[in-house]
């Protein structure tokens, strides 16, 4: 079947969706290659914050204030946050000062794409889409804005309070060099603030004219990103789709939130599943994976990693809490996923959780894939279940595209990765369950009658669930049937 003719069958016959390109920054890891030798080696890569961060204003383990943190470690990007402004046509005076997600992102949308093939081949930009999943949180760009503003007169207004004998003049002198002193804000780096503006940069730069535009579901941003862009593939609305999450600046005032919560670990580990498990950690990231309509992969030539089946989306409804995980929500984007690929769940036999380290969020994931998975039928377990969080911590809205990325690169190279976990929690009640967490990289073992299949969780605050169904490629990167 040729391209067009291909393109033409599943424009009409939507069905799989077919990863052909990826790339990330996460934590340790500066390309998607680094990501999968950490993962397989047991690397953790959560750590103190960078020494900019001037943690020691911040962080009291023992304070209960709201201007104090009580944990500081996470999984920070530190000096793999680079970007060369000229090689991607950005102006550098734009850069100092703007936000790290805008051009991070588009370094790592330029490099899907490269390992998608399509910066030496033509493809159609007309029909190329940009969705991204981020969050709408306090970052270092908005930061610089309030500090030249809000923060800068709010010192002077003191000063003069407590000493009128300073002259006007001798107070916008200092005013000047406290500016002076921050990253600069002006009308070059302007647009770098602008939340929006971090798709439609990507789209003007690799000259993508289909829909653009970036969207909050918590932490669940970039798994709906992906089905969002899922969607417009199988309706026709587009030919290839960059979808993906970036989180890549985390300062201490999202931690203050965190820390007011209790949510955060005060052991500084994040370890999914496990008896001693404490909290979360915040961390940064971002990743994009490249995708086309399976058919036109294939007829195209494209190297395929993983396949999409479905994605289900759901709400927890009215729950305990508004932070609350619910058992029901959970399962029910885990039941349209299935209901919606037409397949079983006695065929999956791995499970990138969402796993955030949390006592009560890790019981209801498991009891939630209880629910769907069914109890243990005798003998041993048969599905992994392991979470990247241990190694990276939660990069919050990429924490989607982090397990995609992860799940696909284990279909593809037939790997059951491991997880950071010394002794799972007894409350999952794990022996009535087909799922053991897998603690130790193992070849993918595999003699069923369907490809080897996987799914992956992504649960943010608020109560929005989403989950992913992968399978394998064929022999020879194509799909499998």
């Amino acid at each position: 079947m040729s391209s067009s003719e291909a393109r033409a069958v599943s424009r009409s016959h939507p069905g799989d969706v077919a990863i052909v390109g990826m790339a990330c920054i996460f934590p340790g890891a500066p390309n998607v290659q680094t990501y999968w030798e950490n993962i397989v080696s047991k690397v953790d890569a959560i750590r103190d914050p960078p020494e900019d961060w001037e943690a020691e204003l911040f962080y009291d383990p023992d304070s209960s204030e709201n201007d104090r943190i009580y944990c500081k470690r996470g999984g920070y990007l530190g000096d793999l946050a680079r970007f060369d402004p000229l090689r991607y046509g950005v102006m550098p005076a734009s850069i100092d000062g703007g936000e790290p997600d805008q051009f991070l992102a588009l370094r790592v949308a330029h490099e899907a794409l490269a390992d998608a093939g399509y910066l030496e081949r033509p493809f159609d930009g007309e029909r190329t889409e940009v969705i991204i999943g981020r969050g709408t949180y306090i970052n270092r760009g908005f930061t610089t804005v309030v500090q030249h503003g809000l923060v800068v007169d709010q010192v002077l207004r003191l000063l003069r309070q407590l000493h009128p004998e300073h002259s006007e003049e001798e107070l916008q002198s200092l005013k000047r060099e406290l500016k002076a002193s921050l990253p600069p804000f002006n009308a070059e780096m302007a647009p770098g603030l602008v939340p929006n503006v971090i798709s439609g940069r990507i789209a003007n730069r690799l000259n993508l004219m289909g829909a653009n535009y970036t969207m909050d579901a918590a932490c669940a941003s970039s798994l709906v990103a992906v089905e969002r862009a899922m969607d417009d593939l199988r309706l026709g609305k587009c030919d290839m789709a960059l979808a993906g999450g970036v989180h890549a600046s985390t300062p201490p005032s999202i931690l203050q939130i965190f820390c007011q919560l209790g949510a955060l670990s005060r052991r500084g580990e994040l370890r999914s599943f496990d008896a001693d498990a404490d909290g979360t950690l915040l961390g940064e990231g971002l990743g994009f994976a490249v995708l086309k309509r399976r058919a036109e992969a294939e007829a195209d030539g494209d190297r395929v990693y993983a396949v999409i089946k479905g994605i289900g989306v759901a709400s927890d409804g009215r729950a305990l809490g508004l932070l609350e995980p619910r058992v029901e929500g959970e399962a029910l984007a885990l039941r349209r996923a299935y209901e919606t690929a037409a397949i079983s769940p006695e065929s999956v036999e791995l499970i990138e959780a969402h796993g955030t380290g949390t006592q009560v969020g890790d019981v209801a994931e498991i009891q939630a894939l209880r629910e769907v998975f069914g109890p243990r039928n005798g003998g041993p377990p048969r599905c992994a279940v392991g979470s990247v969080k241990s190694m990276i911590s939660h990069p919050i809205p990429a924490a989607g595209i982090a397990g995609i990325i992860k799940t696909a690169l284990a279909l593809y190279e037939k790997v059951l990765p491991p997880t950071l976990c010394d002794t799972p929690n007894p409350k999952l009640e794990l022996e009535k369950t087909p799922f053991y967490i897998n603690t130790e990289t193992r070849p993918w073992i595999h003699g069923g009658p369907a490809p080897r299949r996987a799914g992956v969780n992504a649960f943010g605050f608020g109560g929005i669930n989403a989950h992913a169904i992968l399978e394998e490629p064929s022999a020879g990167g194509e799909a499998a049937g």
